[in-house]
């Protein structure tokens, strides 16, 4: 999924978090939790970075040997430990709902991932990326432009799974926040 999925399905995991819990927080407070959330449902593709450094390319797709789903920054535990320590130890109300918006808009990223990349939910205990869907296609567009390289992706990306419910989760989180 692309970071505009990931945003929006953390935008709608800190919106389902207020609706559900209705924790006593000010308005801006609650504004602020889900600003939080949307980060999060990001935040495990930093590793994004990782990859960019170590190969110079902002291409989406290509040498499957730099798979930023490898990086321990995209493991479940990773975000669930803080998230929960957070909640958990937090002084008031805002605080240990920014600890559930880490660890929930975070798992949204995950689960989003599981679909078709995979997600290694049992690490350090296993480096296995489980995926409900395709775990073992390929995405390799060997265009180095990133003009060509991008409209590649985005034809191969349109027949996918991934892809329909992305904009699915998109569609959503924009009726949701101008309604």
């Amino acid at each position: 999924m692309l970071p505009t999925g990931h945003i929006a399905a953390g935008y709608l995991t800190g919106y389902a978090l207020l609706k559900f819990a209705h924790p006593n927080l000010t308005p801006i407070e609650s504004q602020h939790l889900v600003i939080w959330a949307t980060f999060f449902g990001f935040a495990p593709d930093i590793d994004v970075f990782f990859v960019f450094f170590k190969t110079s390319s902002l291409l989406v797709a290509g040498d499957e040997k730099v798979n930023h789903r490898k990086y321990f920054t995209h493991t479940p535990i990773l975000w669930l430990i803080p998230g929960l320590l957070i909640y958990f130890l937090g002084a008031n109300v805002y605080i240990k709902f920014i600890g559930l918006a880490l660890w929930l808009g975070s798992w949204s990223h995950f689960l989003l991932d599981s679909i078709e990349h995979g997600v290694m939910w049992f690490w350090p205990l296993s480096h296995k990326a489980y995926a409900l869907k395709n775990r073992d296609v390929r995405l390799v567009i060997p265009e180095k432009n990133f003009i060509k390289h991008s409209w590649q992706f985005l034809k191969i990306y349109s027949k996918r799974l991934s892809f329909y419910l992305e904009v699915l989760i998109i569609l959503t989180a924009l009726i949701i926040y101008f309604r």
